[in-house]
């Protein structure tokens, strides 16, 4: 009467005791690996956006700047010194990595190099910066920020 009781444990796994030890460890290991998975996160987004060529902040087609402020306007960027409503300069967007949009100046200027006068606003923010002739004379503009469009 015994054999015809017995279980699929009792006969195959009777050997077999999990041990207390083993299921802490099990799950002690499992829960770090969980956390070291979470804690790289932080280290592979930078990696991923990089490697997609996003910036690691949300650009904007507003920037704020310490003397002047730049907005796209349908296919054109102004330049708005602050206080003014008109727009003193025009520029036609030439080139956007995920660091810089690259600014090529529209507007005749005082200076001999206008056409090829460059400004570079920074995608998350920082200081924008001009170059201008050939070969390229750097110079800091001012700082700027994105920020929310005030339409």
């Amino acid at each position: 009467m015994e054999k015809a009781r017995a279980t699929f444990f009792s006969t195959y796994l009777s050997g077999f005791k999990p041990n207390l030890f083993a299921m802490l460890f099990g799950g002690v290991t499992t829960a770090t690996a969980v956390f070291a998975m979470i804690s790289q996160a932080g280290t592979a987004i930078p990696l991923i956006l990089n490697a997609l060529n996003l910036p690691s902040c949300f650009t904007s087609d507003f920037y704020e700047g310490s003397q002047s402020n730049f907005k796209k306007e349908g296919e054109f960027w102004y330049e708005y010194p602050h206080g003014v409503a008109a727009s003193s300069y025009r520029f036609d967007e030439i080139n956007r990595t995920r660091d810089v949009i690259m600014l090529r100046n529209l507007t005749p200027r005082e200076t001999k190099d206008w056409e090829t006068l460059r400004v570079h606003l920074p995608a998350c923010g920082g200081t924008a910066r001009l170059s201008e002739g050939f070969p390229e004379r750097w110079t800091d503009l001012q700082s700027v920020w994105h920020a929310s469009r005030e339409d």
